[in-house]
């Protein structure tokens, strides 16, 4: 071969070779080697059967009922009802069952990391009506090692539109000894319950009338039904766990008669009128479990997904959050001034109006409590505004004249310097009043519709009314208000502390209203639309604003979707069943909240929270007791909470120290156990 032609053989033959080797056909390696679910779907007689190693789940294709045999229990979820769609079509709203669709088509369903069937449903119609342009696609899956039951949904929507899906349907309560639910911060409701229990229709004493006209909906993110979003069962030995993995447009269904049982299922709410993208729904299924178990497993699932977010990482980016642990919370307030002709104004005891603290009174009484040994505090200072607590926001500057104005504020923030507290503000930007400065209809939340009653929280329970689209309501000192689309909520927010930035004003903090308490507004004004979803990404905007130029960030009630953002919050009080502290076990070593505080001391104590100081100082001696014990668990998970007596009236929990404290409320006593180290 001529020289100058053998490298290019050379060349050629090494192609080959490399292309052979490409060509060679591996063998096919068994599911379990690639990481596959071991489980498989079979179909006789009428059910479908998703097999795994630990658990069996079984559709019924008749009714859509389901079936989960597990290790130790089955759990048995109903059939599908004539109420499990909410349809709107050609302008109206009716009911539709899903097993009713003209076609139904099932089969199996594998994306190689969870294994099990696919429901497809359309041609559903009305009776005498043509056809609906609509289609559900429904799946069930066992997923992962523990195999969880995944259950998605999605439908596809033309002119007809799903404006609410109960799927999957409840758990069937039979055996069930009690339900976790998560409203406020935790509560067991037993299966047998002698009362008629609802989760949001237990307000305080003095307060029961609000009830009879209340309009309100159990929806995700409304602390009084939903403070985070998972709830449970046991039976007997065994639990489950159901986690909303979608739940910024969710509810739940409800019911529980006097002496039961518990009905509790999925409800899967449309946004701006649509069902509009999968919503997902996980069941996790425990041989040997129990509350605490069942909190653990969604405290798994929030850190996994980033919602968890704990103190230490705070005070990481934020080093003076670690000044709150052990700092007792003191609230001073200086106006209250209803405005005259709102609903909260007294013409027959005109005195009842008008309060006025004045800046450099609440300024003395901080010195006042420092002489009495409160070394560390951290204060929030409410009406302040211009008008007063919850007058004309957005718009609350400049900071009450009758109080003190400018000068006023600046020294009590001087004053707190002095003494060592921190400081912050109540501040709130979701309330529109229309005497605001800056009021303009076109900024207020629409719904979609003027005729329909309005659905906006809280004037659902305080008697709101709608003008045209835009809902309004009159129950707080400052009169009639709107709601705030939650896109302009940060410019207000900003303009208002950049304007005391002016004045050499900087707070250390700022505690933002109601976020943490209501669930997010929708608007369908298609000039600025907003989802639930996106309110609460506007919301969180105001969160990141405060820290990155105050420093503290605190809220109310604290539902969970706010947790990444948030320092603290303030309490929640307990149902009207059997309190447990569910948030708290999950949550303790992520927010700071008071759990009672002074008031409710053996709370406070039991769930490791920061003690509240008052105008009473006679309980200082208790304070100092919950500040020293906030030292040592603020930062510390709660692993375990045990009921110690049949009437849950004694009571003990762990922290991850290995601190025990251990309550007994008839005899009012507490005892905290430090392990020897």
């Amino acid at each position: 071969m001529n020289q100058q032609y053998r490298p290019l053989a050379v060349i050629a033959f090494a192609c080959l070779l490399s292309s052979a080797l490409v060509a060679e056909e591996l063998p096919r390696l068994p599911r379990e080697q690639w990481g596959a679910p071991l489980v498989t779907v079979s179909h006789a007689s009428g059910k479908w059967v998703i097999q795994g190693r630990k658990n069996q789940v079984t559709l019924d294709e008749s009714n859509l009922a389901l079936a989960v045999k597990t290790e130790t229990v089955t759990w048995t979820l109903g059939p599908s009802s004539a109420d499990d769609l909410l349809v709107r079509s050609q302008g109206e709203e009716f009911n539709l069952r899903l097993s009713a669709a003209g076609k139904i088509d099932i089969g199996p369903y594998d994306t190689g990391a969870k294994t099990g069937v696919k429901i497809r449903l359309e041609r559903f119609r009305r009776e005498g009506k043509p056809e609906l342009d609509l289609a559900i696609c429904l799946t069930l899956c066992l997923e992962g090692k523990a195999e969880d039951l995944v259950c998605e949904a999605v439908a596809i929507e033309r002119e007809t539109t799903v404006r609410g899906l109960d799927w999957p349907k409840p758990v069937d309560a039979k055996g069930v000894n009690y339900t976790a639910l998560n409203h406020v911060r935790g509560n067991l409701l037993p299966g047998d319950w002698p009362k008629e229990y609802h989760p949001y229709r237990n307000v305080p004493s003095g307060q029961e009338s609000l009830m009879a006209s209340d309009k309100s909906v159990i929806q995700s993110n409304l602390i009084e039904c939903w403070s985070m979003s998972w709830w449970g069962f046991q039976k007997g030995n065994s639990a489950l766990v159901l986690i909303v993995e979608t739940p910024d447009d969710a509810g739940y269904t409800f019911s529980h008669p006097q002496g039961g049982p518990t009905v509790i299922g999925p409800r899967w709410l449309a946004s701006l009128g649509r069902l509009a993208y999968p919503r997902s729904v996980r069941m996790c299924f425990l041989p040997k479990g129990s509350y605490v178990t069942m909190a653990k497993r969604y405290r798994r699932h929030v850190m996994d997904t980033g919602q968890f977010v704990s103190l230490k990482e705070k005070i990481a980016r934020e080093p003076r959050v670690a000044q709150l642990v052990g700092a007792s919370h003191i609230r001073q307030h200086a106006l209250r001034n209803y405005k005259p002709g709102a609903k909260r104004f007294d013409t027959k005891n005109p005195e009842r109006n008008y309060n006025l603290v004045t800046f450099d009174e609440l300024a003395q009484r901080l010195r006042e409590l420092k002489a009495k040994g409160i070394e560390r505090a951290y204060v929030t200072l409410a009406g302040w505004p211009y008008m007063g607590y919850d007058r004309q926001h957005p718009d609350v500057l400049p900071p009450s004249p009758a109080a003190g104005g400018w000068a006023g504020l600046k020294r009590w923030v001087e004053t707190c310097e002095e003494l060592g507290y921190l400081y912050n503000l109540h501040d709130q930007y979701r309330d529109y009043y229309i005497d605001a400065p800056s009021y303009d209809p076109q900024f207020a939340t629409q719904e979609e519709e003027a005729a329909s009653s309005p659905t906006a929280f809280p004037g659902t329970r305080f008697g709101g009314w709608k003008e045209g689209l835009i809902p309004f309501m009159d129950y707080w000192d400052g009169g009639k208000m709107a709601y705030l689309n939650m896109r302009f909520a940060l410019a207000h927010l900003v303009k208002n502390y950049e304007a005391m930035f002016d004045q050499g004003i900087r707070m250390q903090g700022s505690y933002l209203d109601v976020f943490g308490y209501v669930p997010p507004t929708e608007d369908f004004n298609p000039e600025h639309p907003l989802t639930r979803t996106e309110s609460m990404k506007y919301q969180a905007e105001c969160f990141r604003w405060v820290r990155n130029n105050l420093g503290i960030v605190g809220t109310e009630a604290g539902a969970d979707w706010v947790v990444p953002y948030v320092d603290y919050s303030s309490d929640a009080r307990a149902g009207g069943c059997i309190p447990a502290p569910l948030y708290t076990l999950v949550y303790h070593d992520a927010v700071m909240t008071p759990e009672g505080g002074s008031g409710d001391h053996l709370r406070c104590l039991l769930n490791g929270g920061f003690p509240t100081v008052g105008r009473d100082t006679s309980n200082l001696a208790l304070v100092r007791e919950i500040q020293k014990l906030h030292q040592r668990v603020a930062l510390l998970e709660m692993t375990n909470h045990e009921f110690l007596s049949a009437n849950y009236r004694k009571e003990r929990s762990t922290f991850a120290d290995g601190t025990t404290v251990t309550i007994d409320r008839d005899a009012g006593t507490s005892e905290i156990a430090v392990p020897n180290r």
